[in-house]
Protein backbone atom coordinates (compact mmCIF):
# COMPACT_ATOMS: atom_id res chain seq x y z
CA UNK A 1 0.00 0.00 0.00
CA UNK A 2 1.21 3.20 -0.64
CA UNK A 3 2.58 6.10 1.55
CA UNK A 4 -0.34 8.51 1.54
CA UNK A 5 -3.44 5.64 0.87
CA UNK A 6 -1.89 3.80 4.01
CA UNK A 7 -1.58 7.21 5.93
CA UNK A 8 -5.71 7.91 5.19
CA UNK A 9 -6.69 3.81 5.76
CA UNK A 10 -5.03 3.89 9.23
CA UNK A 11 -7.62 6.60 10.51
CA UNK A 12 -10.24 4.48 10.15
CA UNK A 13 -8.38 1.66 11.94
CA UNK A 14 -9.64 3.60 15.60
CA UNK A 15 -13.15 2.85 14.19
CA UNK A 16 -12.89 -0.80 13.64
CA UNK A 17 -10.97 -0.85 17.31
CA UNK A 18 -14.58 1.38 18.40
CA UNK A 19 -16.83 -0.90 16.60
CA UNK A 20 -15.47 -4.46 15.54
CA UNK A 21 -17.93 -5.41 12.81
CA UNK A 22 -16.53 -2.51 10.96
CA UNK A 23 -13.50 -4.60 10.50
CA UNK A 24 -14.19 -6.31 7.02
CA UNK A 25 -15.37 -3.21 5.49
CA UNK A 26 -12.24 -1.19 6.59
CA UNK A 27 -10.41 -4.20 4.51
CA UNK A 28 -12.59 -3.84 1.38
CA UNK A 29 -11.51 -0.13 1.91
CA UNK A 30 -8.43 -0.30 1.89
CA UNK A 31 -7.39 -0.63 -1.88
CA UNK A 32 -8.69 0.92 -4.44
CA UNK A 33 -10.82 -1.42 -6.53
CA UNK A 34 -9.80 0.02 -10.12
CA UNK A 35 -6.31 2.47 -10.93
CA UNK A 36 -6.23 2.84 -14.68
CA UNK A 37 -2.93 4.84 -15.18
CA UNK A 38 -2.19 6.18 -18.97
CA UNK A 39 -0.20 8.38 -21.26
CA UNK A 40 -1.89 11.38 -22.27
CA UNK A 41 -0.36 13.05 -25.27
CA UNK A 42 -1.23 16.48 -26.66
CA UNK A 43 0.32 18.70 -29.76
CA UNK A 44 2.07 21.75 -28.61
CA UNK A 45 1.49 24.98 -30.42
CA UNK A 46 4.73 24.49 -31.74
CA UNK A 47 3.78 21.52 -33.14
CA UNK A 48 5.66 19.23 -31.09
CA UNK A 49 4.14 16.14 -29.31
CA UNK A 50 4.23 15.82 -25.29
CA UNK A 51 3.43 13.16 -23.04
CA UNK A 52 1.92 13.46 -19.80
CA UNK A 53 0.91 10.62 -17.17
CA UNK A 54 -2.76 10.27 -16.52
CA UNK A 55 -4.92 8.59 -13.87
CA UNK A 56 -8.68 7.51 -13.51
CA UNK A 57 -9.42 5.50 -10.20
CA UNK A 58 -12.24 4.10 -9.46
CA UNK A 59 -12.24 3.50 -5.82
CA UNK A 60 -15.35 1.74 -4.82
CA UNK A 61 -18.73 0.99 -6.21
CA UNK A 62 -21.08 -0.50 -3.57
CA UNK A 63 -23.31 2.18 -3.84
CA UNK A 64 -23.52 2.72 -7.37
CA UNK A 65 -21.46 4.91 -10.17
CA UNK A 66 -18.44 6.22 -8.89
CA UNK A 67 -18.14 10.20 -8.70
CA UNK A 68 -15.05 12.46 -8.44
CA UNK A 69 -12.95 15.45 -9.51
CA UNK A 70 -10.21 15.59 -12.23
CA UNK A 71 -7.09 17.65 -11.05
CA UNK A 72 -4.10 18.91 -13.52
CA UNK A 73 -0.84 19.52 -11.36
CA UNK A 74 2.67 18.88 -11.98
CA UNK A 75 2.84 17.47 -8.29
CA UNK A 76 0.11 14.30 -8.91
CA UNK A 77 0.83 11.00 -8.53
CA UNK A 78 -1.22 7.95 -8.52
CA UNK A 79 -0.73 7.67 -4.65
CA UNK A 80 -2.38 10.54 -4.24
CA UNK A 81 -5.02 9.66 -6.67
CA UNK A 82 -5.76 6.78 -4.71
CA UNK A 83 -6.38 8.71 -1.20
CA UNK A 84 -8.74 11.27 -2.80
CA UNK A 85 -10.35 8.02 -4.35
CA UNK A 86 -10.80 7.25 -1.01
CA UNK A 87 -12.13 10.36 0.50
CA UNK A 88 -14.65 10.44 -2.08
CA UNK A 89 -15.65 7.17 -1.33
CA UNK A 90 -15.98 8.16 2.19
CA UNK A 91 -17.65 11.61 1.32
CA UNK A 92 -20.52 10.17 -0.81
CA UNK A 93 -21.50 7.91 2.21
CA UNK A 94 -21.61 9.95 4.77
CA UNK A 95 -24.35 12.11 2.29
CA UNK A 96 -25.91 8.85 1.59
CA UNK A 97 -25.35 9.80 -2.47
CA UNK A 98 -25.93 6.83 -4.67
CA UNK A 99 -22.02 6.74 -5.92
CA UNK A 100 -19.36 5.55 -5.18
CA UNK A 101 -15.91 7.39 -4.53
CA UNK A 102 -13.36 8.55 -7.53
CA UNK A 103 -10.32 10.74 -8.95
CA UNK A 104 -8.67 11.67 -11.75
CA UNK A 105 -5.49 13.58 -12.55
CA UNK A 106 -2.94 14.72 -15.21
CA UNK A 107 0.45 15.43 -14.02
CA UNK A 108 0.98 18.80 -15.57
CA UNK A 109 1.07 22.14 -15.07
CA UNK A 110 -1.83 23.78 -16.53
CA UNK A 111 -0.75 27.36 -16.23
CA UNK A 112 1.74 27.08 -17.82
CA UNK A 113 -0.09 26.23 -21.27
CA UNK A 114 -1.57 27.74 -23.83
CA UNK A 115 -5.48 28.33 -24.25
CA UNK A 116 -5.46 25.80 -27.37
CA UNK A 117 -3.19 23.23 -25.36
CA UNK A 118 -5.70 23.70 -22.22
CA UNK A 119 -8.47 22.77 -24.18
CA UNK A 120 -6.81 19.83 -26.10
CA UNK A 121 -5.58 18.64 -22.85
CA UNK A 122 -9.09 18.26 -21.43
CA UNK A 123 -10.60 16.83 -24.57
CA UNK A 124 -7.65 14.57 -24.07
CA UNK A 125 -8.43 13.30 -21.40
CA UNK A 126 -12.01 12.67 -22.02
CA UNK A 127 -10.98 10.47 -25.13
CA UNK A 128 -8.56 8.85 -22.77
CA UNK A 129 -10.93 7.67 -20.54
CA UNK A 130 -14.17 7.78 -22.39
CA UNK A 131 -14.02 3.41 -21.85
CA UNK A 132 -14.70 4.32 -18.47
CA UNK A 133 -16.52 7.88 -17.68
CA UNK A 134 -20.30 7.55 -18.70
CA UNK A 135 -23.32 8.42 -16.43
CA UNK A 136 -23.93 5.13 -15.34
CA UNK A 137 -20.37 4.29 -14.35
CA UNK A 138 -18.09 6.80 -13.59
CA UNK A 139 -18.90 10.81 -13.25
CA UNK A 140 -16.46 13.53 -13.70
CA UNK A 141 -16.16 17.38 -11.92
CA UNK A 142 -14.17 19.48 -11.64
CA UNK A 143 -10.95 19.90 -8.80
CA UNK A 144 -7.59 21.30 -8.27
CA UNK A 145 -6.91 23.59 -11.41
CA UNK A 146 -9.63 22.88 -12.97
CA UNK A 147 -13.00 24.53 -14.25
CA UNK A 148 -16.31 24.43 -16.27
CA UNK A 149 -14.70 25.29 -19.07
CA UNK A 150 -12.52 22.33 -18.72
CA UNK A 151 -15.52 20.20 -18.04
CA UNK A 152 -17.01 21.26 -21.14
CA UNK A 153 -14.45 20.55 -23.36
CA UNK A 154 -14.18 17.00 -21.31
CA UNK A 155 -17.61 16.38 -22.60
CA UNK A 156 -16.28 17.18 -26.51
CA UNK A 157 -13.40 14.55 -26.03
CA UNK A 158 -16.39 11.88 -24.59
CA UNK A 159 -18.78 12.34 -27.54
CA UNK A 160 -17.44 10.48 -30.18
CA UNK A 161 -17.92 7.66 -27.30
CA UNK A 162 -21.25 8.62 -25.95
CA UNK A 163 -23.18 11.02 -27.83
CA UNK A 164 -25.17 13.36 -25.79
CA UNK A 165 -24.97 10.73 -22.70
CA UNK A 166 -21.20 12.39 -22.39
CA UNK A 167 -23.48 15.24 -20.69
CA UNK A 168 -24.55 13.13 -18.21
CA UNK A 169 -20.81 11.94 -17.42
CA UNK A 170 -19.42 14.97 -16.53
CA UNK A 171 -20.79 17.66 -13.78
CA UNK A 172 -19.52 21.37 -13.04
CA UNK A 173 -19.98 22.31 -16.68
CA UNK A 174 -21.17 25.92 -17.94
CA UNK A 175 -24.69 26.73 -17.56
CA UNK A 176 -25.11 27.11 -20.98
CA UNK A 177 -24.14 23.03 -21.67
CA UNK A 178 -26.23 21.48 -18.70
CA UNK A 179 -24.35 23.22 -15.33
CA UNK A 180 -26.31 23.97 -12.16
CA UNK A 181 -26.05 27.28 -10.96
CA UNK A 182 -25.88 25.77 -7.73
CA UNK A 183 -22.73 24.06 -8.36
CA UNK A 184 -20.98 27.62 -8.30
CA UNK A 185 -19.08 28.25 -5.19
CA UNK A 186 -20.73 25.43 -3.41
CA UNK A 187 -17.75 24.07 -1.86
CA UNK A 188 -17.00 26.80 0.32
CA UNK A 189 -21.23 28.05 0.69
CA UNK A 190 -21.86 24.67 1.83
CA UNK A 191 -18.96 24.59 4.29
CA UNK A 192 -20.43 27.51 6.05
CA UNK A 193 -23.90 26.19 6.06
CA UNK A 194 -23.00 23.26 7.42
CA UNK A 195 -20.96 25.25 10.15
CA UNK A 196 -24.01 27.44 10.84
CA UNK A 197 -25.88 24.02 11.14
CA UNK A 198 -23.89 23.03 13.74
CA UNK A 199 -22.21 25.98 15.80
CA UNK A 200 -24.07 24.99 18.41
CA UNK A 201 -22.58 21.78 19.05
CA UNK A 202 -18.80 23.10 18.04
CA UNK A 203 -20.06 25.95 20.53
CA UNK A 204 -19.00 28.67 18.27
CA UNK A 205 -21.13 31.96 17.16
CA UNK A 206 -20.42 32.84 14.12
CA UNK A 207 -21.09 36.82 14.73
CA UNK A 208 -18.62 36.50 16.69
CA UNK A 209 -15.72 34.35 15.24
CA UNK A 210 -12.47 35.37 13.99
CA UNK A 211 -11.71 33.73 10.85
CA UNK A 212 -8.48 33.19 8.85
CA UNK A 213 -8.31 31.32 5.74
CA UNK A 214 -5.46 29.56 3.70
CA UNK A 215 -6.34 29.50 -0.03
CA UNK A 216 -7.57 32.81 -2.20
CA UNK A 217 -8.65 29.89 -4.58
CA UNK A 218 -12.30 29.66 -5.46
CA UNK A 219 -13.44 27.53 -2.67
CA UNK A 220 -11.42 29.64 -0.11
CA UNK A 221 -12.64 33.35 -1.25
CA UNK A 222 -15.86 31.91 -1.14
CA UNK A 223 -15.76 30.81 2.12
CA UNK A 224 -14.58 33.90 3.08
CA UNK A 225 -17.50 35.78 1.89
CA UNK A 226 -20.20 33.74 3.29
CA UNK A 227 -18.71 33.79 6.79
CA UNK A 228 -18.59 37.75 7.05
CA UNK A 229 -21.91 37.72 5.30
CA UNK A 230 -23.07 35.72 8.55
CA UNK A 231 -21.20 37.67 10.55
CA UNK A 232 -17.90 36.89 11.31
CA UNK A 233 -14.32 38.77 10.85
CA UNK A 234 -11.84 37.81 8.15
CA UNK A 235 -8.45 38.90 9.99
CA UNK A 236 -6.20 37.02 7.61
CA UNK A 237 -5.89 35.35 4.34
CA UNK A 238 -3.04 33.79 2.55
CA UNK A 239 -1.84 31.94 -0.87
CA UNK A 240 1.18 30.71 -1.86
CA UNK A 241 2.69 34.38 -1.90
CA UNK A 242 2.70 35.77 1.43
CA UNK A 243 -0.21 36.53 4.15
CA UNK A 244 -2.31 39.40 4.24
CA UNK A 245 -4.18 40.47 7.95
CA UNK A 246 -6.00 42.90 9.41
CA UNK A 247 -6.94 42.84 12.86
CA UNK A 248 -10.07 44.97 11.94
CA UNK A 249 -11.36 42.98 9.57
CA UNK A 250 -10.79 42.54 5.61
CA UNK A 251 -13.05 43.45 2.80
CA UNK A 252 -12.89 39.87 1.01
CA UNK A 253 -13.69 41.41 -2.58
CA UNK A 254 -11.00 43.78 -2.38
CA UNK A 255 -8.51 41.22 -1.73
CA UNK A 256 -9.89 38.96 -4.51
CA UNK A 257 -9.70 42.04 -6.74
CA UNK A 258 -6.37 43.49 -5.49
CA UNK A 259 -4.68 39.43 -6.07
CA UNK A 260 -6.66 39.49 -9.51
CA UNK A 261 -4.78 42.88 -10.54
CA UNK A 262 -1.21 41.48 -8.84
CA UNK A 263 -1.63 44.64 -6.34
CA UNK A 264 -1.98 42.48 -2.90
CA UNK A 265 0.63 43.93 -0.12
CA UNK A 266 1.47 40.96 1.69
CA UNK A 267 2.06 41.69 5.23
CA UNK A 268 3.98 38.64 6.26
CA UNK A 269 5.04 35.18 4.96
CA UNK A 270 2.59 32.36 4.21
CA UNK A 271 3.02 30.39 6.83
CA UNK A 272 2.62 32.95 9.35
CA UNK A 273 -0.94 32.63 9.14
CA UNK A 274 -0.89 29.45 11.54
CA UNK A 275 0.08 31.92 14.57
CA UNK A 276 -2.76 34.15 13.83
CA UNK A 277 -5.08 34.25 16.97
CA UNK A 278 -8.81 33.30 15.05
CA UNK A 279 -11.50 31.38 16.32
CA UNK A 280 -11.41 29.39 13.12
CA UNK A 281 -8.64 28.56 10.87
CA UNK A 282 -9.82 27.17 7.72
CA UNK A 283 -7.23 25.11 4.87
CA UNK A 284 -8.69 25.73 1.22
CA UNK A 285 -5.39 24.86 -0.41
CA UNK A 286 -3.58 22.10 -0.66
CA UNK A 287 -3.01 19.07 0.91
CA UNK A 288 -0.94 17.90 4.22
CA UNK A 289 -0.51 21.38 5.62
CA UNK A 290 -0.30 20.56 8.99
CA UNK A 291 1.82 18.45 10.48
CA UNK A 292 3.16 17.18 13.83
CA UNK A 293 6.10 19.72 12.48
CA UNK A 294 3.91 22.85 12.77
CA UNK A 295 0.63 22.10 14.35
CA UNK A 296 2.14 23.63 17.60
CA UNK A 297 2.13 26.46 16.07
CA UNK A 298 -1.83 27.32 15.73
CA UNK A 299 -3.38 29.85 17.77
CA UNK A 300 -7.52 28.67 16.73
CA UNK A 301 -9.81 27.08 18.58
CA UNK A 302 -10.99 24.99 15.15
CA UNK A 303 -9.51 23.84 12.46
CA UNK A 304 -11.87 23.67 9.59
CA UNK A 305 -10.76 21.62 6.54
CA UNK A 306 -12.05 22.16 3.14
CA UNK A 307 -8.56 21.45 1.19
CA UNK A 308 -9.19 17.26 1.41
CA UNK A 309 -6.53 15.78 3.48
CA UNK A 310 -5.56 18.65 4.77
CA UNK A 311 -4.45 17.54 8.21
CA UNK A 312 -2.15 15.00 8.45
CA UNK A 313 -2.83 11.60 10.44
CA UNK A 314 0.17 12.37 12.57
CA UNK A 315 -1.29 15.64 13.85
CA UNK A 316 -4.64 14.38 14.69
CA UNK A 317 -3.13 13.29 18.79
CA UNK A 318 -1.40 16.63 19.44
CA UNK A 319 -4.79 18.55 18.03
CA UNK A 320 -6.33 16.44 20.31
CA UNK A 321 -4.23 17.56 23.18
CA UNK A 322 -4.31 21.26 22.10
CA UNK A 323 -8.05 20.80 22.43
CA UNK A 324 -8.49 22.06 18.59
CA UNK A 325 -11.27 20.91 17.11
CA UNK A 326 -11.30 19.65 13.78
CA UNK A 327 -13.71 20.11 11.08
CA UNK A 328 -12.83 16.93 8.85
CA UNK A 329 -13.42 17.32 5.06
CA UNK A 330 -15.40 14.77 4.15
CA UNK A 331 -18.12 17.04 5.65
CA UNK A 332 -17.32 20.14 5.60
CA UNK A 333 -15.88 20.10 1.80
CA UNK A 334 -19.03 18.05 0.58
CA UNK A 335 -20.98 20.96 -0.82
CA UNK A 336 -19.55 20.54 -4.50
CA UNK A 337 -20.76 16.91 -4.58
CA UNK A 338 -24.03 17.83 -3.51
CA UNK A 339 -24.64 20.05 -5.90
CA UNK A 340 -22.72 17.66 -8.56
CA UNK A 341 -24.82 15.20 -7.56
CA UNK A 342 -28.22 17.29 -8.40
CA UNK A 343 -26.51 18.52 -11.93
CA UNK A 344 -25.95 14.31 -12.77
CA UNK A 345 -29.87 13.58 -11.23
CA UNK A 346 -30.86 16.53 -13.43
CA UNK A 347 -28.98 14.69 -16.50
CA UNK A 348 -30.98 11.44 -15.75
CA UNK A 349 -34.68 13.24 -15.29
CA UNK A 350 -34.37 15.10 -18.89
CA UNK A 351 -33.83 18.44 -17.17
CA UNK A 352 -33.14 20.54 -13.65
CA UNK A 353 -37.10 21.65 -13.99
CA UNK A 354 -37.92 18.19 -13.55
CA UNK A 355 -36.40 18.40 -10.23
CA UNK A 356 -38.19 20.83 -7.96
CA UNK A 357 -36.50 23.17 -5.88
CA UNK A 358 -33.13 22.80 -5.96
CA UNK A 359 -31.52 24.63 -3.19
CA UNK A 360 -33.82 22.99 -0.86
CA UNK A 361 -32.62 20.05 -1.84
CA UNK A 362 -29.11 20.89 -1.58
CA UNK A 363 -29.31 21.92 2.27
CA UNK A 364 -31.66 19.11 3.15
CA UNK A 365 -28.43 16.76 1.45
CA UNK A 366 -26.00 18.56 3.71
CA UNK A 367 -28.29 18.94 6.81
CA UNK A 368 -29.04 15.37 6.97
CA UNK A 369 -24.88 14.64 6.72
CA UNK A 370 -24.10 17.36 9.81
CA UNK A 371 -27.47 15.60 11.42
CA UNK A 372 -25.81 12.28 11.41
CA UNK A 373 -22.19 13.11 12.60
CA UNK A 374 -23.55 15.38 15.47
CA UNK A 375 -25.71 12.09 16.43
CA UNK A 376 -22.45 10.37 16.45
CA UNK A 377 -19.84 12.64 18.21
CA UNK A 378 -20.56 11.89 21.74
CA UNK A 379 -20.25 8.26 20.97
CA UNK A 380 -16.83 9.62 19.51
CA UNK A 381 -15.87 11.96 22.60
CA UNK A 382 -15.96 14.42 20.92
CA UNK A 383 -14.30 14.09 17.64
CA UNK A 384 -15.91 15.12 14.55
CA UNK A 385 -13.65 13.28 11.99
CA UNK A 386 -14.13 10.21 14.24
CA UNK A 387 -17.57 10.99 13.92
CA UNK A 388 -17.86 11.82 10.28
CA UNK A 389 -15.73 8.78 9.30
CA UNK A 390 -17.53 6.47 11.61
CA UNK A 391 -21.29 7.13 10.20
CA UNK A 392 -19.79 6.65 6.35
CA UNK A 393 -18.30 3.24 7.22
CA UNK A 394 -21.11 2.06 8.85
CA UNK A 395 -23.48 3.08 5.89
CA UNK A 396 -21.03 1.42 3.24
CA UNK A 397 -20.98 -1.55 5.86
CA UNK A 398 -24.88 -1.60 5.88
CA UNK A 399 -24.68 -2.08 1.72
CA UNK A 400 -21.70 -4.88 1.68
CA UNK A 401 -24.22 -6.73 4.14
CA UNK A 402 -26.82 -6.21 1.68
CA UNK A 403 -25.68 -7.31 -0.73
CA UNK A 404 -24.24 -10.00 0.43
CA UNK A 405 -20.37 -9.87 0.75
CA UNK A 406 -20.24 -10.44 4.46
CA UNK A 407 -21.60 -12.50 6.42
CA UNK A 408 -24.26 -10.89 8.82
Amino acid sequence: MSDLLEQAVTRLDRLVEADPDLGEIKRLLSLPGELIERELMLRTDEGKTRFARAWRCRYNALKGPTKGGVRFSPTSTADEVNRLGLLMTLKCALLDLPFGGAKGAVRIDAGALSRKERRQLAIAYGELFSDIIRPDNDIAAPDVATTPEDMEYMVEGLEPAHNSGSHGAVTGKPLDSGGLKIRQGATGRGAVFILKQLQDDLGLDLTDCRVAVQGMGKAGLEFARQVCAEGATLVAISDSKGMVRSDSGLDVDKVARQKKDGELDYDDESDALFGVGADILCLAAISDVITEDNVDQLNCRMVLEIANAAITPSADARLAEKDILVGPDILFNSGGVAASYLEWLSFCKGGSDKLGDIESMWRDRLTSAAGSAAASVEECEGDWRKAALLCALRDLNAIALGQGLFEA
